[in-house]
This record gives C-alpha cells, structure tokens and sequence, in this order.
C-alpha cells in the first residue's frame, strides 16, 4: 500500500509557466526572486510578482517554494535574510536553501518559514538529514548521487522526522550535486552564484599532446559532440517504484523552461500519478496509457532519457548530444469565445496543418480551418510572425491556457 500520496513540485521561472504549473496539476511550483538563486537568468520574480505567485498557488490549492540557493558570502546573509522575511510575511510555504550558515541564520531569524534543504548540500545519508531537521529545516532535497535502494533506506530510517524531495524528471548537471567549476573557470560566470553558462553543453574535441593540431573524433553528429554533457533524468518508467518509496515530493527540473514543457512534462506525471493512486494494479495493466504518458515526453525538446543514478551509474556522458523533440510549441490560447480561441503564434503553422491540443486531461488532434489576424480581421492562409495574435475556429473544449503544438518542421522545406 503506498504510504502516501507525494507531492508533485514544478518549476517556474516567470508568471505564465507558474499559472500553466498549477493548471495542469502541480501540487507546488519552486520560483525564483531577484537574487539569490541559481536561475539567475529565468525571468524570476520582483516581491509584487512573488506576491501575486502566492495567491495564485493558494487559489489553486498549492503551495509556492522560494529558492535562495546560492552559496552565500558573508555580505549574502543580510540580505538573504531580509529576502526570508519578505517571503513569510507574503506567504510563500518554503525557502530552498543550500548553505549551511544561511539555513542557520533563517531558521534562528525567520521563525514560521519552513525551510527545505537544497539538492547542492549533497544531502546523502539519514544522519545528515537529521543535522538540518535540528537546524531548523523540514525537508531536504536528495543529492541526485544517490541510488533507489538508498533513498528507499533513507525514507525508511526517517520515517516521519524529515520530509525527502527527490528529482524525477529534467536535467541534470555533470558535476557533483552541481556544484560545477566550469563556468567560473571558462566565462567568469558563477554557477553556484545563479549564472551558469552551461559550457558542459558546448562542443568540444579531443587532441592528443603530440599531436596538438589534430581533432580526434568522438562519436558525433553534425553539431559536434557535447563529451560533458548528462542526459536528462526521466522515472516516468518507473513510477509505481517512486510512489512506494516514501519521498514526499516529486520535483520536476526546469526553470529555463517555457510553458508548453511545463504543461506537458507536468500534466503526463500528474496523470500518471493519479491514476496509480487510484489503482495501482489497474495502472500496471494499462499499458496503452502507460505508453501514452511516456510518449507525451518525448514530444519535447530534451536530452537522451536516463534514469541517472537511481540504479547505479547513469549512462556515459558524451552521448547526450544536443536536444531532440518530436513536437513543437505552435500557439498559446488567450481566449475562448464562441467556438473561436484567440492565439498566440509561437511557430509557423499553416490552414489546414493538422496539429495537437495540450490540455490538462491530455492532447488531442487539431485541425487548422482558418486563419484570422485579430488586429486586422484579414483571413490568410499561414501565420509566421512570433508573438502575432490570430483567430482560430476550435472545438468544443479548448480553454484559456492550453496550446497547441504540431509536428517539427524541416526548416529548409517549410
């Protein structure tokens, strides 16, 4: 019998991906202010935006996580302080903090903000877990190092003192419980400072000392090879494993992210979990909408799909060479009205283009019948200027924040 149900935790790096978060199913959503965190550069959130986050998740009966992650010089702590402060008297639910004086310093200064312990504190046994619950936090955000079978012994050595979080789905960084050096090194840019470059994803070559001219090739493809570079964890597989196993809260990486991820990676795993909830025998033998679900994750831009350490040691790196995706993001719906949705264009589609809904209950096939700019009313055949606002007859059942998405295009042919 699973021990309860966990949380599903999403992330959001500006105000349309938090509300898509929590429309299609998120049991919490973990932002970003102005400083402090390690997305610097995600859109991340001013104090009246954080504000309205609040209410927002509240309203929707979730809660809303504040990262303040870096890892703190003496002259941080005042100010990260002040930032705690803020954060309660707003109502956000937790602070995700790394740094260990910094955890201190709020849990002693900023009594009633529950505290979550971040995944770069590389937490990896119970004792450690017990070290911050005395400290003042409640839940600790596993090391991504870490294997099934312990964070299962870790659950069950707690029990009820510590809440556990673990990563089920999105990036992951090559260094240790990414605490990495090499954007500090190559580009000045600090990724324990919040602005990493990401240089583990760049390209690179092999060159031999004697031969210093010469690139020796690794397997490639025609961008290159990303030798640094992690695949992206994926449990989606292994589902019914990671609800028995007593962590509390599923998190979903990803606060570069737009919204059609968002809705997508989100909306598969709230299916997924609801439905094993329901029945878990049921789920194992619906393989139809196992398979649904799983595929639903492969229409998004993504790295090659690893289960990282979760059963030992994740696959090579070097093989997680750039993205792929099946599907790409076409409109965002605005509006409603009359059988017509209002769009906005993402990428260019065409009348008569036979696209994809993206809907809290799921997708579903779409046909492009006509085209109407809303500025001028003028109907046209395809629409291919980002961001431009068109009128689009819809079916019974498209709402307001859902989207559409169609098959990539070839881009020299589109």
């Amino acid at each position: 019998m699973m021990k309860s149900m966990p949380l599903l935790l999403a992330p959001a790096g500006s105000m349309r991906p938090l509300k898509t978060a929590l429309r299609f199913g998120a049991d919490a959503v973990y932002c970003g202010a102005k400083q402090y965190g390690l997305r610097a550069q995600a859109g991340n959130f001013e104090e009246e935006e954080l504000a309205e986050a609040v209410c927002l998740a509240h309203a929707a009966g979730a809660q809303l996580y504040l990262t303040l992650n870096i890892f703190a010089s003496d002259g941080d702590l005042p100010g990260m302080v002040r930032m705690a402060q803020t954060a309660r008297d707003i109502g956000v639910d937790a602070v995700i903090v790394s740094d260990l004086g910094a955890i201190a310093r709020i849990a002693r200064e900023v009594p009633g903000l529950a505290i979550h312990v971040s995944t770069q504190a590389s937490t990896m046994n119970a004792e450690a877990a017990r070290v911050y619950r005395d400290l003042g936090a409640s839940r600790v955000v596993l090391a991504r190092e870490l294997t099934l079978d312990q964070i299962e012994g870790m659950a069950e050595a707690l029990r009820e003192e510590m809440e556990l979080e673990a990563f089920i789905h999105g990036a992951a960084c090559m260094a240790y419980s990414g605490r990495c050096m090499l954007s500090s090194y190559l580009t000045g840019r600090s990724a324990n400072r919040g602005a990493c470059s990401q240089p583990c994803r760049w390209t690179y070559s092999l060159h031999e000392h004697t031969r210093p001219d010469e690139a020796l090739p690794i397997e490639e493809d025609a961008h290159g090879t990303a030798i640094l570079s992690s695949r992206d964890i994926c449990m989606m597989d292994f589902l019914p494993r990671m609800m028995e196993s007593g962590v509390s809260c599923f998190k979903i990486e990803g606060r570069m992210k737009t919204e059609i991820y968002i809705a997508t990676v989100v909306g598969a795993y709230r299916r997924a979990m609801d439905a094993y909830a329901r029945d878990p025998a049921a789920y194992a033998q619906d393989e139809a909408l196992r398979k649904e679900l799983r595929a639903e994750l492969d229409k998004v831009s993504h790295r090659v799909y690893d289960t990282g350490f979760y059963f030992g040691r994740p696959q090579v790196c070097g093989e997680a060479v750039g993205v792929t995706q099946e599907m790409e993001y076409m409109g965002y719906v605005l509006d409603v009205s009359g059988g017509v949705a209002l769009v906005e264009m993402k990428n260019r589609f065409f009348v008569g283009d036979r696209l994809e809904t993206v809907t809290p209950s799921g997708s579903r096939p779409f046909l492009v019948e006509d085209i109407v700019l809303d500025e001028t009313g003028e109907h046209v055949k395809v629409v291919n200027v980002p961001l431009q606002r068109v009128r689009i007859p819809c079916a019974e059942g498209l709402e307001a924040g859902d989207m559409l998405r169609g098959p990539v295009r070839n881009r020299k042919n589109a």
